[in-house]
C-alpha cells in the first residue's frame, strides 16, 4: 500500500497526541512522587501514601511501589506492604534487563520484603463455584475472586472471612493465623432457596387442617345393632343358665315327692325354684328384645357384609361363634 503525504500527516497527527499524553502522565506522576517523598521524609506516612498511590496510577514505576510498601509498613499494615514489595521487586527485575538502573530497586525491594514477610501469616481460600461478582472480605479487606487459591498475606491473629454472592447464602468463617505460617480454608457456598423468583419461607409452611371424622348414617345404626347383639347374647345366656337351674330344682323336687318325701320340702325350696323360673323368663325376654333390636338396626343400616358374630339358641344352650 502506497502512503501518500496526506495519509502520513494523518498518522502523525494521531500518534503525537498519544505520545504527548503519555509524557504528560509521566510528568504528573513524577510531581506526585516528589511530593510523596518529601512527606515520607517528614514521617507524614498517611499523606505520603496518598501521593504515592496517585503517582503509581499515572505511571507504574517500581520505585513508587517500593515507597508504597514502605509507607504501609510504617503504618503497621504489613499484610498490604508485602504485595507492594513483591510487585516492586518483580517489575524492577523485568526492567533491569533493559535498564540496569532498576537492578538496585529490585535488590532493595527484596531485602525489605525478607524483613517484613516473617511478620505476617498466609491464608489460602478455596471456594468452589464462586461467581465472579462475589464479595470476599478477610478482616474487612476486599479480596478479588482471582486471588482465590493463592496464599495472600494476612496479619497474624484472629481472621474473619465473609463471603456474599448473588443466589447463595452469606457465609462467615473464623480462624487463627500465626506469623510465618500458612492456613488453608475451604468454603462451600449454599444456594439460596427461592420460589418464583422470591425467597418465600412462610409459603413453605402451611397450617395443618384437622379433619374431624364423620360417622356415616348407617354407621350409627350398625353400632346400635351390635349393641343389640350383645344384649341378646347376654339375655339368651342368662336364659340358658337360669333354665338349667330351674330345671334342676324341678327334677329334684319331683324325685323327693315320688318317694313320699314331699313333707320334707320347705317353702324356701319352692320359692327358689320359682325365682329361677322368673329369671329364666326375664332372660328369655331380654334375649328376644336384643335379637329383635339387632335385626332391626342391621336392616336399617344396610349391612352389606356378613356379621362377624353368629348366635344360635338351642335347648338348654346358647352358641356364639364367628371371627374377631
Amino acid at each position: 500500500m502506497r502512503i501518500t503525504p496526506f495519509v502520513f500527516a494523518a498518522l502523525v497527527g494521531l500518534c503525537v497526541p498519544a505520545v504527548a499524553s503519555a509524557q504528560d502522565n509521566t510528568a504528573f506522576a513524577q510531581q506526585r512522587f516528589t511530593r510523596g517523598a518529601a512527606l515520607y521524609d517528614a514521617q507524614d506516612f498517611p499523606h505520603a501514601l496518598e501521593e504515592f498511590r496517585a503517582s503509581v496510577e499515572l505511571y507504574g514505576s517500581p520505585n513508587t511501589r517500593l515507597y508504597l510498601g514502605r509507607c504501609l509498613r510504617e503504618l503497621g499494615r504489613l499484610d498490604e506492604a508485602v504485595p507492594e514489595f513483591e510487585r516492586a521487586m518483580r517489575e524492577a527485575g523485568d526492567r533491569a534487563q533493559l535498564d540496569p538502573r532498576y537492578a538496585q530497586t529490585r535488590d532493595v525491594a527484596q531485602v525489605e520484603l525478607l524483613q517484613v514477610e516473617p511478620r505476617v501469616g498466609r491464608l489460602t481460600l478455596t471456594i468452589p463455584g464462586v461467581p465472579d461478582g462475589a464479595s470476599i472480605r478477610v478482616n474487612q479487606r476486599n479480596v478479588p475472586v482471582a486471588a482465590l487459591g493463592i496464599a495472600i498475606p494476612v496479619m497474624p491473629g484472629p481472621v474473619t472471612i465473609t463471603i456474599e454472592a448473588a443466589g447463595f447464602e452469606a457465609e462467615q468463617r473464623a480462624s487463627e493465623v500465626d506469623a510465618g505460617r500458612e492456613v488453608t480454608i475451604g468454603v462451600v457456598l449454599r444456594p439460596r432457596v427461592q420460589a418464583g423468583g422470591f425467597t418465600e419461607v412462610s409459603s413453605l409452611r402451611r397450617p395443618v387442617e384437622r379433619v374431624r371424622p364423620t360417622t356415616p348414617a348407617g354407621g350409627l345404626r350398625r353400632s346400635l345393632a351390635w349393641i343389640g347383639v350383645g344384649v341378646g347374647v347376654v339375655g339368651f345366656a342368662g336364659f340358658a343358665g337360669f333354665y338349667a337351674l330351674a330345671s334342676g330344682r324341678y327334677d329334684d323336687l319331683g324325685e323327693r315327692c315320688a318317694g313320699g318325701g314331699c313333707s320334707s320340702i320347705t317353702q324356701s325350696d319352692v320359692d327358689g325354684g320359682r325365682s329361677y323360673q322368673a329369671l329364666t323368663n326375664v332372660s328369655l325376654g331380654v334375649g328376644i328384645v336384643g335379637a329383635a333390636a339387632a335385626v332391626t338396626f342391621f336392616a336399617l343400616g344396610r349391612w352389606s357384609e356378613p356379621p362377624p358374630v353368629a348366635v344360635s339358641v338351642g335347648w338348654r344352650s346358647v352358641t356364639v361363634g364367628g371371627s374377631f
